[in-house]
């Protein structure tokens, strides 16, 4: 897969292309449905035209909780086979483009099939409608794909999440939902306890629904099982903002500063508020040896 990357007005593609358009956060199968169809033309270069920072980033000055970085955005799309990637920089100036102005963009980099879905619109306040594309393209509409007569979109990813439904969720994605983080200084309450963890900062990634988990952790091309906790501490050393940390089994080592790879695998329970120190311990201990036995079994099958 070809790279390109920068503002709108600095591309200049000259190769025939079927395009599909969109964030493509996740890269679900919905996702992967568009892509493949533009495979499937011989008379262009298969393509993909997508966007970097969020639009609602730029537009509404919000914080987007990504499912994926542009980094494994971009290894995910390659995985596809698509030919090439056009990575515009969403900025107000092209966020301004009139529905016109955004064809003609297309055309200038030599545009010639849009593959989309029913509901795409495109240019300022998104006034641009599959009508406005057949004025110029030949354009490709592809069906909804359903999950439970549930339309699988991004959104839809992120409520599976929200709920823990990790398995539904990997269905949707083709792989266990995966985030990435740097460790930080923490409170360090987890060493008194005996089970010391790593804090993450984990930037924009959305987290899954509070709780404990069963997680495998990359780091130095290694992996390793771990626990991983996501909430408010509500025992002991209670946070008012959420946190996220990672017990590694059997690891020992400095991990300040370095950056972990997280695959959510099993959502093991819920967070609890215990009534004393020694039942949290209690809890955490048989959170650990599950953690410990999943991954054993994982390794070994």
């Amino acid at each position: 897969m070809k790279i390109f990357k920068g503002k709108f007005n600095e591309f200049n593609n000259l190769e025939p292309l079927t395009i599909t358009i969109g964030n493509f956060d996740g890269v679900h199968v919905g996702h992967q449905a568009l892509i493949a169809e533009t495979k499937k033309y011989q008379d262009t270069k298969s393509a993909i035209l997508t966007f970097h920072p969020h639009p609602l980033i730029v537009l509404r000055d919000v914080s987007y909780q990504q499912l994926t970085s542009l980094e494994q955005k971009l290894k995910l799309l390659k995985q596809t086979a698509v030919e090439f990637c056009f990575v515009v920089e969403f900025n107000q100036q092209f966020a301004n483009l009139s529905p016109l102005e955004f064809i003609e963009f297309l055309e200038k980099n030599n545009v010639k099939r849009v593959v989309i879905g029913n509901d795409f619109r495109f240019g300022a306040y998104a006034k641009g409608t599959v009508a406005n594309l057949k004025e110029h393209f030949e354009v490709v509409i592809v069906e909804d794909i359903l999950k439970n007569q549930i339309r699988i979109s991004t959104t839809y990813v992120k409520d599976l999440l929200y709920s823990g439904n990790l398995e539904l969720a990997k269905e949707l994605l083709k792989k266990d939902y995966e985030i990435e983080g740097v460790v930080i200084h923490g409170d360090k309450v987890g060493r008194t306890l005996g089970m010391p963890t790593a804090n993450l900062d984990v930037n924009n990634y959305l987290l899954p629904k509070n709780g404990v988990y069963y997680v495998t952790v990359e780091y130095a091309n290694k992996t390793y099982g771990g626990a991983f906790n996501i909430g408010y501490n509500p025992t002991i050393n209670y946070s008012p903002t959420k946190r996220a940390e990672v017990h590694i089994l059997d690891f020992n080592g400095q991990l300040y500063g370095e950056k972990l790879g997280i695959n959510f695998k099993k959502f093991l329970r819920p967070e609890l508020k215990f009534k004393s120190k020694a039942e949290l311990v209690k809890a955490l201990e048989h959170d650990i040896l599950t953690c410990k036995r999943l991954f054993k079994t994982e390794i070994e099958s």
